[in-house]
């Protein structure tokens, strides 16, 4: 009887370490799949701890300032260190102030009245344009019909395109009430960043590894 339940005991024991294997292979196999599970279950503890969030919950708009920058470099301080959060979430005001430092001193020189308002999985930029920046990049109906100064719409989505960078690349692209071919928003947008590839750079540290833009916030996640 001793010898059968030694016997037993060890294939208990070899049916462990089978299990456990095959686990960790599988778990290696699906680790992007099984991450995004922890940040939807991550997303959800949030939005449930926030008051006025859910289905009904509105954008939300910020704006630029020192303090807000301040905020959110603090913020990426935090979940750059070695034993920092999971993730973290800036706010529209947070936001508004990386996407101005972002723009460049061109672009920041070109507008005022920066606002950055938060839709789900989307930015929105507005502010008020000086439009002789864009030149040859107006479309030619619109050349002599524009002011000096015109109120200018961006949007479009973002994401983690390398290590330390994050990418908001505009899709729709408004001055005044009037919509610019989608084909012509990265022209316009290179007037006003000065780069050539049609987007709006925002750094972050180089453990963020994803990133979600809610109405109530944007979530960096460590990769």
């Amino acid at each position: 009887m001793a010898e059968g339940g030694c016997f037993k005991n060890l294939l208990a024991g070899i049916g462990c370490l089978t299990v456990l294997t095959v686990g960790g292979i599988v778990g290696w196999q699906y680790r992007a799949q099984l991450g995004g599970l922890y940040r939807s279950i991550v997303e959800r503890e949030s939005q449930a701890s926030s008051p006025g969030s859910g289905a009904d919950s509105v954008p939300t708009m910020g704006r630029p300032s020192a303090l807000a920058f301040e905020s959110a470099r603090s913020k990426q301080e935090a979940i750059a260190r070695r034993d920092g959060p999971g993730y973290v979430t800036l706010s529209a005001d947070e936001m508004a102030s990386l996407i101005a430092v972002g723009l460049g001193p061109a672009g920041r020189a070109a507008l005022d009245s920066i606002a950055v308002t938060l839709h789900d999985n989307r930015l929105a930029f507005q502010a008020s344009l000086n439009t002789s920046l864009l030149g040859a990049a107006l479309p030619g109906p619109l050349a002599g019909m524009l002011s000096a100064r015109e109120p200018v719409r961006v949007s479009g989505p973002a994401r983690v395109a390398a290590v330390g960078a994050v990418a908001w690349k505009p899709d729709s692209f408004v001055v005044r009430s009037f919509p610019f071919p989608e084909s012509a928003v990265p022209v316009v947008v290179n007037k006003l960043t000065g780069r050539p590839d049609g987007i709006v750079p925002i750094s972050v540290p180089p453990t963020v590894g994803d990133l979600r833009i809610r109405t109530s916030g944007v979530t960096f996640y460590r990769r």
